[in-house]
């Protein structure tokens, strides 16, 4: 056989490609271009070509024909363009097998396992999709393969399942194993029904067509395949394998295998599937070929190496099976120290730190020139902010895995439009999709951006309307008649054209093919413009072309699929744009030459200046160990199919291979990734305790360090606390008895309201929470006082007052519109409040106590200060005029309650200014008079609910306060409205805020941080 292998120190392209050109350097110019090389990638053979066009030295080449094998996709099959593959039924199109193995294994019952919605079933069909994919690709019956119909295929494997799970085994996989029979029977009946071949077992049957037509016809010029079993290969591959290395003209090249050191630990090798040789050592066993008849690749001798034999031995030593370990207790140091040259270690406390590190030793590299480095890792996580990381660098390197199609923008915009209608238009998921740069429903698409900020402002901002576009016209009535109205009924009527049509609401089941028609009908309708259809600027996209492609793939494929609540509609829709490969986004466009992000398999068979391994955590690299839910562990020994580990010894074997890619090698990890605490890699962790053994250790790097440097500045200089000195024209000339409080304990609050007129927006889609419950109780109550104090005598007796609180509450709570659910959650907490005031009330009238009362009454007092004049306003709660002339003020809290302290030292002065007012005869209709008594009811509605707070019940008590409040508003109006003082933040840290709306504004955590306060 013509089996020969390429070390790991050397770069395996380019000494490929050496020995190619050797062969055919005394033959004619376009000898080289009859050969025909198999690959594991299409980007492995990318490098190849390079790597012959470097060889050449600027002379033309005619290259030879390089086809990529391992990933066996339909398409790559059928590049070797064998007659005979016509004859073969054609492949069932992926997603029409995804839709009928979906409308498959939705008839599992959820009780014995099965899944409870469209998209749970899109799911487990793509898994049963994978195992049958494994079990045609896995078959070890060659003959069956090479001989027998697909029908007998199905038949045979179909039988195994039967005798697949013993009564021994747990239940839940009786179960599931009977599940699997009947799908895989009902699957095997729709194909041969549609003329159509399961996607693997064409492979399959490709890669069999042509080991017969080279077998009956052999090549007459050369045929090697490179680099084929490094990721472990199927059976049919390896007949093929077969038949190219007995060609007189063909070669089987391996990499990495080349060591002496192995033949004592061979025979363990392919029983430890987590070794990282053991794929290509089966594959030697499956061919009928011992290690000892791979010879070295003869254009080994004219290439350089790439890194130092010693870190190849370092890294297989570590790697050894048990068997094979001896030399680890027999400590040699000087032996190892050389393998550590171009090793380092990045140990970052979480991933986004290891992302910066990787971006800054990717950066690094590029200081040589010429020099070419890669991050290579199956962390698509670590790839996304990598690659977000090198824009800071002014780099742009583009992930290999590319951009799933449900991410782009115009995949987003989709899905945003299933979500915003499945969830009625609510709040956040429309401003989403009509901020979305592809929305404007048929108008110019700046009147339409500005039309939805005025609708966020006006109509979204706050409690949510009621559902669908049917509740944003009802707000949008009862606004004041303006151009403003005008343009938001404009907003909404272009919304319902474009998107009347498109429901995802409970309601009667409809096919899921109408409903994606209604979907894209709704998405091109809300993407028109006057200048453009939407069909155009939906498609138009750099995404456009692959998502077309997917959409007519898969609206055929939906109609295998029954009738579904259209409420599924959008979790199935986003399931359907995920984990299909074939319709990965690729970005082109500026990506910088030489640093590349790859995953596993495109990185195999590549070389590099620097090679960064990213993601060496558990988990990660290398993944779980996971059987799938089709079948367990001992159910797939006895099937026939390997083993689940055997991913880690090929995942393994690309650790090995990537360490050994690049003069620079960079092993990383994450100490936590998403929060949680991870694990080091198992070969890393051996590594480790194998050099910890010889007294050596891994170097670090400092790019972790330096990474977290890059935004500490220099120098920190805290931001002072703000302090505006407004003119004396700017300061305004009114302030409410609610204000004072705010300007004593923050002034710069008070400016940002009253002279910046800045006003916090109200939260998207808001609870109707606490402020709107007092709202309800100060309108309840009103009502109810207004009601008794029309009644003969002052009080209507306890049943009327009863009623008439009902009245009130009922009228309370249509009037601020809550939802009903917590409508319903007040109501009885009104109810209790009702019976507290009624009986409070009778109490205070009897005897004629109260003569009248006001409620919510405005007032209004002049200051006249040496330095101009200022106004007081309030709006009290209550005044009650009592029987011997004085006056009482009352003041409703559904939360805490001041002090009296605090009424006294001036931190919650408003009921003593509103006595003040009152005295002075300052409230409408009023007339002045002794202030008796400062009282406040808390009105909480619960378990107790409601209590009386009398602060002060002496007229000399209250005028006192209320002078001592006057005298301090005076000194406060003198110095900030009046004088110049600056309205400088929080400078009492014992006051207490309302709210805190502006401290961002303040920037308060710096400030205070820097002063030393909390």
């Amino acid at each position: 056989m013509n089996l020969f292998d390429i070390p790991a120190e050397l770069p395996f392209l380019e000494c490929l490609a050496a020995g190619v050109l050797a062969d055919v350097r005394d033959r004619s110019p376009e000898a080289l271009s009859r050969a025909t090389i198999l690959l594991p990638t299409r980007r492995s053979a990318r490098g190849l070509r390079d790597a012959f066009l470097a060889r050449a030295e600027g002379r033309a080449l005619l290259l030879p024909r390089m086809r990529a094998l391992a990933g066996l996709s339909t398409e790559d099959a059928d590049e070797l363009a064998l007659p005979t593959l016509l004859e073969l039924p054609p492949a069932v199109p992926a997603l029409t097998r995804q839709a009928v193995l979906t409308s498959l294994v939705i008839r599992l019952p959820p009780r014995h396992g099965g899944p409870g919605t469209p998209e749970q079933a899109w799911g487990l069909a793509a898994e049963l999709a994978r195992i049958f994919d494994e079990i045609a690709l896995e078959e070890p019956d060659t003959e069956l393969l090479a001989n027998g119909t697909p029908a007998e295929f199905a038949e045979t494997w179909l039988a195994r399942l039967e005798t697949l799970v013993p009564e021994s085994q747990a239940t839940h996989w009786q179960i599931t194993t009977t599940f699997l029979r009947g799908v895989a029977t009902a699957w095997a009946g729709w194909l041969e029904e549609e003329g159509l071949l399961d996607i693997g077992l064409r492979r399959v049957l490709a890669l069999r067509e042509q080991t017969k037509a080279w077998q009956k016809d052999p090549p007459r010029h050369p045929v090697i395949a490179a680099g084929i079993g490094v990721g472990g290969t199927i059976p049919a591959a390896v007949e093929l394998l077969k038949v190219v290395a007995r060609l007189d003209q063909g070669a089987v090249v391996l990499h990495g295998l080349d060591r002496a050191e192995l033949a004592e630990i061979w025979p363990h090798i392919c029983d430890s599937p987590t070794h990282p040789f053991c794929s290509q050592g089966r594959l030697l066993a499956a061919m009928g070929a011992a290690p000892r008849q791979v010879r070295r690749w003869h254009g080994c001798a004219e290439t350089a190496p790439a890194v130092p034999a010693a870190r190849v031995a370092l890294l297989e030593m570590a790697l050894r099976p048990p068997e094979g370990m001896t030399p680890w207790t027999q400590p040699a140091a000087e032996r190892w120290a050389p393998g550590l040259e171009g090793l380092r270690l990045v140990a970052a406390p979480e991933a986004q730190t290891e992302a910066a590190a990787i971006a800054l030793l990717l950066r690094e590299a590029l200081e040589k020139p010429g020099a070419r480095a890669a991050l290579v890792t199956p962390d698509r996580d670590l790839a996304r902010r990598v690659s977000a990381e090198l824009v800071r660098h002014g780099i742009r390197a583009d992930d290999s895995a590319g951009q799933p199609l449900g991410q782009t923008p115009t995949g987003v915009f989709l899905r945003l439009l299933a979500r915003t209608v499945a969830e009625d238009f609510a709040p956040v998921p429309l401003l989403a999709l009509t901020k979305h740069p592809l929305a404007a429903a048929g108008m110019d698409r700046a009147e339409f951006l500005d039309a939805v900020r005025l609708l966020e402002r006006r109509v979204l901002r706050g409690p949510r309307p009621l559902g669908g576009l049917e509740g944003l016209k009802q707000v949008i009535a009862a606004l004041p008649e303006d151009d403003r109205k005008t343009r938001l009924q404009a907003l909404v009527g272009a919304l319902e054209n474009a998107l009347g049509g498109f429901s995802t609401r409970h309601g009667a089941a409809r096919p899921p093919a109408d409903l994606l028609e209604a979907h894209l009908a709704a998405a091109e309708a809300l993407a028109t413009t006057p200048q453009e259809p939407g069909g155009l600027r939906l498609y138009a996209a750099q995404e456009g072309e692959v998502l077309a492609s997917h959409m007519a793939d898969l609206a055929p494929a939906l109609k295998h699929l029954p009738p579904m609540d259209p409420a599924n509609w959008p979790a199935l829709f986003e399931a359907s744009l995920e984990g299909v490969a074939t319709y990965i986004v690729r970005k082109h466009g500026a990506a910088h030459p030489r640093v590349e992000i790859l995953g596993l398999l495109e990185a195999r068979l590549l070389a590099f200046d620097r090679v960064v391994l990213g993601a060496l955590d558990e988990g990660v690299w290398p993944l779980a160990t996971d059987p799938g839910p089709w079948m367990s562990r001992p159910m797939r020994k006895q099937f026939g199919l390997p083993e689940p580990e055997a991913r880690i010894g090929r995942v393994c074997m690309d650790f090995f291979l990537f360490a050994c890619a690049a003069p620079e090698a960079v092993l990383s990890r994450a100490a936590r990734r998403g929060g949680s605490p991870t694990v080091p890699a198992r070969w890393l962790t051996r590594l480790e305790t194998f050099l910890s053994g010889q007294d050596l250790r891994l170097p670090g790097s400092e790019a972790a360090r330096m990474a977290a440097a890059l935004d500490v500045p220099d120098r920190v200089t805290p931001v002072s606390r703000p302090a505006p000195r407004p003119t004396l024209a700017q300061r305004p000339r009114e302030i409410s008895v609610t204000e004072v409080s705010d300007l004593l304990a923050d002034p710069y609050a008070f400016h940002a309201k009253r002279i910046l007129r800045l006003r916090k927006l109200d939260p998207l889609d808001a609870d109707v929470g606490a402020l709107d419950y007092g709202i309800i109780v100060h309108a309840a109550l009103a009502g109810f006082v207004s009601a008794i104090s029309r009644a003969p005598g002052g009080w209507p007796g306890e049943e009327a007052a009863l009623e008439a609180w009902g009245q009130a509450a009922a009228k309370a709570l249509e009037d601020q519109g809550p939802r009903p659910s917590l409508a319903a959650f007040w109501r009885p907490r009104l109810a209790r409040i009702g019976a507290f005031v009624v009986a409070l009330e009778a109490e205070r009238r009897e005897g004629g106590g109260i003569a009248r009362s006001w409620t919510e009454t405005d007032g209004r007092l002049e200051l006249r200060r040496p330095r101009g004049t200022v106004t007081l306003k309030a709006r009290a709660d209550r005044i009650d005029r009592l029987g011997d002339g004085s006056l009482a003020i009352l003041d409703y809290k559904t939360g805490t309650l001041p002090r009296p302290d605090e009424l006294q030292d001036g931190r919650a002065p408003q009921l003593p200014l509103e006595a003040a007012m009152a005295a002075a005869g300052a409230f409408a209709d009023i007339p002045g008079a002794a202030v008796r008594a400062l009282t406040y009811w808390k009105l909480s509605g619960g378990e107790t609910p409601g209590e009386e707070k009398q602060m002060f019940s002496e007229p000399e008590d209250v005028a006192e306060l209320a002078g001592q409040a006057m005298e301090r508003l005076g000194a406060l109006v003198d110095r900030f409205l009046l004088g110049d003082a600056a309205f400088t933040a929080r400078p009492h840290p014992g006051r207490r805020t309302r709210g805190g709306d502006y401290d961002h504004l303040s920037r308060v955590d710096e400030w205070a941080d820097a002063e030393g306060e909390e």
